[in-house]
């Protein structure tokens, strides 16, 4: 069931893009490629036994997307990105996460509206072994992963842009996790700088 709603929810934001792909050519294109930082599930994350929630911390993002002009303010984008390896609270696992969303793009004089969806994966990985960790009173063995584990999640990508001239912008952007499941809703929230090649492929 929860599929299905994702599903629909996908194609509810992607009819309008391709209605308009239909009814009129593209008028341009533009490579860009992007350099950032992301603030992952901010405010549900326990980090420490008082309670207290994760804000945001350092998470370098690297990302490229193929903005398609269908008029002179509608564009569909594509995009591929990922976040540098990096250990967490334990600095014996890593982790990573790659995301390929589509996204659509409406374009004023400076400013770009941003809506889209798609698939954020997450690698997680460690050098194997038990590590000793402190347990309430006391100490417990937990095991590290040894084999990299993966997860998928669909999320919905929501965000803006403002254009310095043709060549940089400014981007910033949350992604919302579990859209459709209030008690599971997270967000995760971005900025990045972005240089575009313009019409190059």
């Amino acid at each position: 069931m929860k599929k299905i709603k994702y599903l629909t929810l996908m194609l509810f934001i992607s009819t309008p893009l391709f209605a308009a792909t239909s009814s009129a050519g593209p008028t341009s294109r533009d490579l860009n490629f992007s350099l950032g930082n992301l603030c992952e599930y901010v405010g549900k994350i326990q980090t420490d036994g008082e309670g207290k929630s994760n804000t945001c911390s350092f998470l370098p993002t690297l990302a490229g997307s193929y903005d398609i002009f269908l008029t002179k303010e509608l564009a569909l984008s594509p995009q591929l990105g990922a976040t540098l390896p990096k250990s967490g609270r334990d600095e014996n696992i890593k982790r990573m996460t790659l995301f390929a969303l589509l996204n659509g793009k409406y374009k004023t004089s400076y400013l770009t509206f941003i809506a889209g969806a798609g698939l954020y994966f997450t690698r997680i990985w460690g050098p194997g072994g038990d590590e000793e960790l402190n347990n309430g009173n006391s100490t417990d063995s937990f095991p590290l992963p040894k084999d990299p584990v993966y997860s998928r999640n669909f999320i919905v990508n929501l965000g803006a842009s403002y254009d310095f001239n043709t060549t940089w912008s400014a981007e910033l952007y949350t992604y919302v996790f579990n859209a459709l499941e209030s008690e599971d809703r997270a967000f995760s929230v971005g900025a990045t700088l972005s240089y575009h090649f313009g019409d190059v492929l």
